[in-house]
């Protein structure tokens, strides 16, 4: 059960570390490096002035998995191995607070960091949609989620609706302006021009401020962010690993749509590609004719 009262990180961290050498009685290498981890860990929330426990969300979980570090010749890149070992370490921490009460228990650090290509997703079908939209709508309040899940069905990228920010949305046209390498316009549905209203009206943005995703996260990392809370929404309709379902499913099922009414040309225009051919891979659609 979660407990009522608001845990200090600093507290949260003690606990954790004290959990850590009751699991490895003896100094081991892996207990070592679990409190290394979780030291940084504790120092990148720490410097963005967090306080509490339930202040750690998604943004800053993903942040700390992939953020570089800086070397004499610049920041490195961040390897799949380093960013495991750090959701590792997350993992770890978030089941320790479970276990003692003091969360959910909701991961938020994304799937598993992997160093194999990604699953090819399956866009959703209208029924699939349907879902999403109605858990989506059964939240009383905001909390950007439900703008991701906009931006997506109107066929935003993980990286365009990451750095979408609030000069960027026409609610009076119920259009938005996509920024990134080819930057375009499209248009909201009614749906998704509600709720990006919604969120406006119970969150303060300046007009410079980025819309869904903290203004911390840098433009690298953004789409992983985006990626990671799709995930979760779509895990709360209900979609479970291995239905061949990602964070890309909802932009490719609202696609789907595009090119049941207007054809393969718009559904290109719809996600921005340039490629028909591109678009009907990832449509999953033979549109060639056969001679």
């Amino acid at each position: 059960m979660r407990r009522d009262k608001r845990v200090h990180l600093s507290d949260a961290f003690v606990l954790v570390h004290s959990l850590i050498e009751s699991s490895y009685p003896a100094p081991t290498g892996t207990a070592r490096k679990l409190h290394g981890l979780l030291i940084h860990f504790e120092k990148d929330l720490q410097a963005h002035g967090l306080e509490f426990l339930d202040e750690i969300t998604v943004d800053h979980v993903l942040q700390h998995m992939w953020s570089a570090r800086k070397t004499k010749h610049g920041y490195a890149q961040v390897s799949p191995r380093t960013a495991g070992n750090r959701q590792w370490a997350y993992r770890f921490f978030q089941v320790a607070m479970g276990s003692e009460g003091f969360n959910d228990g909701f991961d938020l650090s994304g799937d598993t960091v992997l160093r194999g290509e990604p699953e090819s997703p399956r866009p959703l079908n209208l029924l699939e949609l349907d879902s999403v939209i109605g858990m989506v709508d059964s939240t009383l309040i905001s909390t950007g989620e439900d703008v991701l899940v906009a931006l997506s069905m109107s066929g935003a990228t993980a990286n365009e609706a990451g750095l979408m920010r609030v000069c960027d949305v026409d609610l009076d046209n119920r259009v938005v302006h996509f920024q990134g390498e080819n930057p375009r316009t499209a248009v909201l549905t009614e749906w998704a021009s509600n709720r990006i209203a919604l969120f406006l009206s119970e969150n303060h943005r300046e007009s410079e401020q980025r819309l869904a995703v903290a203004d911390f996260v840098t433009s690298e990392n953004v789409a992983r962010t985006v990626n990671t809370r799709l995930m979760n929404v779509m895990r709360m309709t209900g979609f479970r690993s291995g239905s061949g379902v990602t964070a890309k499913s909802i932009r490719l099922g609202a696609a789907m749509v595009v090119l049941e009414v207007q054809g393969l040309e718009a559904a290109a225009l719809f996600l921005g590609n340039n490629s028909l051919d591109a678009t009907a891979r990832m449509l999953r659609y033979e549109w060639w004719v056969t001679k």
